[in-house]
């Protein structure tokens, strides 16, 4: 993103944010998060190794929200998964530099079939496991868990197919906070969230592939 159109986009979403969880009645250390999110995706939307440093902080404190809120699954894989595996991104994108990202890789032939044959598979299995226990959101959301560990070890080792894995998971995210806006419309402040996440998921498909073709000619 240039500069100028950045700020106005999170300056923008950080309002409709605000205003919806004024409006929702949503619980403000819940919305704090989300606005420090705002910077760190604009960070990773321009694949900069900083995003990753800026998460692994945020991570923390997604996990005293939680905390906070009685939601102890999602503050245990904030402060056990999300904050080391961040901060090891930054660590390893850091000693890999390329400028303000890293030194992008892709994945064999072979290794794309396995990964993703495995990730359908897993997929698959997951949503019959949760259709089979009448979970309202068993595709989505279980394609959105799943996505939510192997994107995160993709990012860390460089592949550039993380970002067509990260498209996957912002659309199923998407669709999946419309749905619970349905249920619950407290959920507003994350479908916000959701959409301005996919636009910044979009520019780091384009500025990846811009580096990586960078790095082939060096």
């Amino acid at each position: 993103m240039k500069d100028k159109k950045k700020i106005i986009i999170i300056a923008v979403t950080g309002i409709a944010i605000l205003v919806a969880g004024i409006l929702c009645k949503q619980h403000f250390l819940l919305m704090v998060p989300l606005f420090i999110s705002l910077f760190v995706m604009a960070f990773q939307s321009e694949a900069n190794r900083f995003g990753a440093l800026a998460g692994a902080v945020n991570s923390l404190i997604y996990t005293g929200a939680y905390i906070y809120m009685g939601v102890y699954a999602s503050a245990a894989s904030a402060v056990l998964f999300s904050f080391p595996m961040q901060l090891m991104t930054f660590f390893n994108w850091r000693k890999n530099a390329y400028k303000s990202t890293v030194v992008f890789k892709s994945m064999s032939r072979k290794m794309r079939i396995l990964s993703f044959s495995g990730f359908l598979i897993l997929w698959a299995v997951l949503s019959l496991v949760f259709i089979h226990l009448d979970y309202e959101y068993a595709v989505l959301d279980s394609g959105s868990f799943l996505l939510g560990f192997i994107v995160p070890v993709l990012t860390l080792l460089a592949y550039i197919e993380y970002t067509y894995l990260w498209l996957v998971q912002a659309v199923l995210s998407t669709l999946l906070s419309v749905q619970m806006v349905i249920v619950d419309y407290r959920q507003t402040t994350y479908l916000i969230y959701s959409i301005y996440c996919f636009y910044c998921i979009i520019c780091a498909f384009i500025n990846v592939r811009r580096f990586y073709k960078e790095q082939q000619t060096v």
